[in-house]
């Protein structure tokens, strides 16, 4: 089959693929029949080109990757994502970054096998963890004072996030605050605060002195998720994890959200051991595998 593959991209609006300038759909094809596709997204790094530090401008996306799965999915695959690539040129990052997610993607093992077998490699693996409200009361130590980002300000929050981001175990998280800086992670981190969810990014303080915080923001799908939790270096190894992460969840149950769906590195053990001290169970439909790399022909 392999010499019979012909790989193309859509034309703007061909089968109800949108006209944009920077999103492509390529389709693998054998005789005329289509045998598999692929979508290519380019988007900035970050929100403001003046916090990206060492990063590249752009990054480049695969999604909505539809192969033949129970047959030759790697011949097609790999001639697919190495075409599709090639066909942007230089206009775009030479390095592709894409997700698999057992809770909805199926053929996980075998997109893995796809990926990996094409010059991808895995950036980070992460496990879901999902809090239920079953009506328990949850208890917050006292030794920790919070305050929300309103009543301490945004730019006293962001430096708390920042300082916290030294040190980080999460795989993502290392890779962006070294290459933005701590300033810069944080000004994008605190992009994401939504005036709705003000009331659950809290920092936690001894006195005056902040020990770290938590963020949370709501999500229509499944109710709220953990944007980041983080300590200050020199006040990590005394639990206080577990106090943020407490307040965090009561400020969810307060603000009347049933469910909460977070993600945590799987090289994050300790994050991992808290999640499930504070009732954030292991959901193990939600696991993330993130590769990043340049598609080569095998």
């Amino acid at each position: 089959m392999g010499s019979s593959i012909t790989v193309r991209s859509l034309a703007p609006g061909e089968d109800g693929f949108p006209d944009g300038e920077e999103e492509w759909r390529f389709v693998a094809e054998d005789g005329g029949r289509r045998i598999g596709g692929v979508t290519l997204s380019l988007a900035p790094t970050t929100s403001d080109p003046a916090w990206l530090g060492t990063l590249p401008s752009h990054e480049l996306t695969a999604s909505g990757l539809d192969l033949p799965w129970d047959s030759d999915y790697l011949e097609i695959g790999s001639r697919l994502l190495t075409s599709a690539t090639a066909a942007l040129g230089d206009a775009v990052p030479d390095q592709v970054q894409t997700r698999v997610n057992r809770d909805y993607h199926e053929h996980v093992e075998e997109r893995r096998a796809l990926l990996g077998g094409s010059g991808l490699s895995l950036f980070q693996e992460k496990q879901g963890f999902r809090w239920v409200d079953d009506g328990t009361p949850i208890e917050v130590s006292p030794r920790l004072v919070f305050v929300t980002v309103e009543e301490i300000g945004t730019a006293a929050f962001a430096a708390v996030m920042g300082r916290c981001g030294e040190g980080t175990l999460d795989r993502n998280d290392r890779y962006y605050w070294g290459g933005c800086g701590a300033e810069n992670w944080a000004a994008q981190m605190m992009s994401y605060l939504g005036p709705e969810d003000a009331a659950m990014w809290l920092v936690g303080q001894r006195g005056t002195d902040p020990v770290g915080f938590i963020a949370i923001g709501s999500d229509e799908d499944w109710g709220a998720t953990i944007v980041h939790i983080g300590v200050v270096p020199e006040h990590r190894g005394r639990g206080y994890i577990d106090d943020l992460l407490a307040a965090g969840t009561m400020s969810v149950q307060k603000a009347g959200i049933a469910t909460m769906l977070s993600d945590v590195d799987t090289l994050n053990q300790p994050m991992a051991a808290a999640m499930r001290r504070n009732r954030h169970m292991d959901h193990n439909p939600w696991h993330v595998w993130d590769y990043r790399g340049r598609f080569v022909s095998p």
